[in-house]
């Protein structure tokens, strides 16, 4: 068992934390639905983004295909 001394001139920190000082304010959670999303809100993203892709993919096809068919004619 190691004893710690102080020597005279070395003080003592008692203040009290920053977590101490503060109020029930300060230790805000946010709300579990903006913390953990719904089951819902992760498919509507899905569904959403993969609207997305397939109107490019379709906006690509389409012009690859007025390509060809216009240098092909």
């Amino acid at each position: 068992m190691s004893i710690k001394r102080q020597l005279p001139d070395q003080q003592v920190n008692k203040e009290p934390g920053p977590a101490a000082k503060a109020g029930p304010d300060d230790h805000y959670l946010p709300p579990r639905q903006s913390v953990h999303p719904t089951e819902k809100d992760k498919w509507v993203f899905i569904f959403y983004r993969t609207l997305l892709w397939i109107f490019v993919l379709l906006v690509v096809g389409l012009l690859i295909w007025g390509w060809w068919t216009l240098f092909n004619s």
